[in-house]
This record gives C-alpha cells, structure tokens and sequence, in this order.
C-alpha cells in the first residue's frame, strides 16, 4: 500500500510544471516597416544570384576538365555578379 501512495505522490511532483507562469504582459510583435521588408527581398536576391552563380561555376568546372581544359575559368565573384555559363560555345555540352 506504501508503494502505491510513493508511486502516485512521485507522479503528481513530475506533472507540475517546471517554470512558474510568465510575469508581466507577452509582447507584441512591432510591424515591419517597407524598408526592412525592401531589404529582405535584396538579400534574398542576392542570396539567389549568389547561389545561381556557385551552380554555373561548378557546372563550368566540370565541362572545363572534360571538354576544354585550355580554357581558364573566370572567379566565382565573375560568376554572382552574372549568374550564367561563361564557357566559350565551342566547349558547351549539347544535350
């Protein structure tokens, strides 16, 4: 019978909340201004341009040492600042 009223008092301790209820008032979120947001979709831009820029580069990279290994590759800065394939037509994988 002990066992019982150990068991159910251990239950009852682990059931109450660890942390006491939040004191003062839950803060609102502040509204974003059209600058923050002008901001955020040039970043997300960037970040796009930066990311289209890395996948020409390492697809270049990889036709470069197949097809025309005496070509030489611009930088990868090149390459976010214009996200495109910069390899000459003659070295371009058709298909």
């Amino acid at each position: 019978m002990n066992y019982i009223k150990i068991f159910l008092l251990l239950t009852l301790l682990s059931l109450r909340p660890l942390e006491g209820p939040r004191e003062g008032p839950i803060e609102k979120p502040t509204p974003t201004s059209p600058n923050e947001v002008e901001e955020c979709e040039e970043g997300v831009r960037d970040l796009l341009d930066d990311v289209r820029g890395l996948e020409f580069y390492l697809r270049d990279k990889k036709h470069r040492k197949k097809h025309c290994p005496d070509w030489k590759q611009p930088r990868l800065e090149e390459y976010k600042k214009d996200p495109r394939s910069y390899l000459p037509d003659g070295c371009k994988v058709r298909g």
